[in-house]
């Protein structure tokens, strides 16, 4: 789920006739290196993956704000109220750790903590200006083993900037910085080092890459309220890439049309397509897993993994092949653009023609379904009444003949 305020989302299908590839790629010993790969351009980039502490997204409405746990960088919520700034009280801070979310980009550490609109956990949603406001103060825990207290000052719309200020916990050593989200718009995000105050470029063009390897949190169910956390190695795909599992099933005849791609995970390939055998020391690769991935070039592409090596050399391989679909060339998907988002009670969804049809349901964050209509085939535009609905966040589903679409809509007054 993409944390934003407007949504577009687009998926084109189209198969290339090339055979089975083999492909072999290295993150170096100990997991040095992030991998950005492009399923029809082999390796884009090797990026250290210790070089940033911060990670503010770059999208016009995104408030993401991700941290490197892979470098060690830990937060916690020290205060709901950012005007204790200045007398910070740490006292059980240690209960209140944040991590970046798994499943989605837009859901880093500092804004996984928001409920809902308009509260985007390190920022508050201004409905006059559209920008965010800092309403809580936070403590990193650097690499190093120092302590820095943090605060995001505001988000500019206008501007399209972040504002942030850190300290050291006695407010030694103060300095506030500013990100510009317009001067990296083809990225993701734009990197920040605390240490050397330095901002950090380091991902391809978002257009460039479809999946990245890399160390990453994850989240595992421990009991009825509990979870535990764990740092994991796999694989993550872009913003508006598409996957699928195929768990079960005998690799080589699996069909990309039984496996709808989703969007809504960008952890599906994730990590436990490996595992560590504790008798022999290596990593076993699962029987009968596989995955369909679509690209940003408009191809889906079938992926097995075939070997890992662990930290020692950090190889790994799989195959990659054009996804045996029949039937489905040269289909294409339309775009979905949702607006007014956040709204004031009405809005719009835009489609492009062409398609045969979208089932669309209307839930709250529990999951209850608020509405349930059928989007006919060839219609280029869907507007929906919800006055009646609290103020609030609310999720929208929206399923093709192939496709998921999940999308956060925002209710205001």
């Amino acid at each position: 789920m993409k944390r934003s305020f407007t949504f577009l989302l687009t998926l084109t299908i189209s198969y290339a006739a090339q055979a089975q590839q083999q492909v072999d790629l290295s993150m170096a010993p100990g997991y040095a290196n992030e991998l950005y790969y492009s399923l029809e351009d082999g390796l884009i980039k090797a990026e250290p993956a210790n070089n940033w502490d911060l990670a503010f997204a770059t999208g016009a409405f995104d408030a993401s704000i991700m941290i490197n746990e892979a470098r060690g960088v830990a937060v916690f919520k020290a205060s709901d109220d950012i005007n204790d700034w200045s007398n910070l009280d740490t006292t059980g801070m240690a209960q209140n750790r944040l991590h970046n979310s798994s499943m989605s980009w837009s859901l880093g550490a500092l804004a996984n903590l928001g409920t809902s609109h308009p509260d985007y956990g390190w920022g508050t949603y201004n409905v006059i200006t559209h920008d965010l406001s800092g309403s809580r103060v936070f403590v990193l825990l650097l690499s190093d083993g120092s302590y820095k207290k943090l605060k995001i000052d505001m988000m500019s719309s206008m501007n399209q900037e972040f504002s942030f200020t850190f300290a050291d916990l006695d407010g030694t050593n103060e300095k506030s910085k500013i990100i510009s989200k317009s001067t990296y718009s083809d990225k993701n995000f734009v990197y920040y080092d605390i240490a050397s105050e330095t901002v950090i470029d380091r991902e391809p063009e978002s257009e460039d890459w479809d999946l990245v390897f890399r160390k990453y949190d994850l989240e595992i169910p421990a009991g009825p309220v509990t979870t535990l956390h764990y740092l994991v190695t796999g694989v993550q795909t872009n913003l508006g890439i598409g996957s699928s599992e195929v768990r079960g099933a005998v690799v080589t005849a699996a069909d990309s049309a039984n496996y709808p791609l989703t969007k809504t995970d960008i952890s599906t390939i994730g990590s436990d397509w490996k595992s560590f055998n504790m008798t022999t020391f290596t990593y076993d690769i699962a029987d009968s897993l596989s995955f369909f991935v679509s690209s940003n070039e408009g191809g889906v592409y079938h992926l097995i993994f075939t070997d890992f090596s662990g930290s020692s050399t950090g190889d790994l391989s799989f195959t990659q092949s054009p996804a045996n679909a029949v039937g489905t060339e040269n289909i294409e998907a339309p775009s979905i653009k949702m607006y007014p988002n956040p709204s004031s009670g009405t809005t719009t969804i835009a489609l492009e023609s062409g398609h045969n049809g979208w089932e669309l349901k209307l839930s709250d964050l529990s999951g209850k379904i608020l509405l349930a209509e059928r989007i006919p085939s060839g219609a280029e535009q869907w507007r929906l009444e919800l006055d009646r609905l609290p103020v609030g966040s609310y999720q929208l589903l929206l399923v093709g003949d192939r496709e998921r679409h999940q999308m956060r809509l925002i209710l205001t007054r």
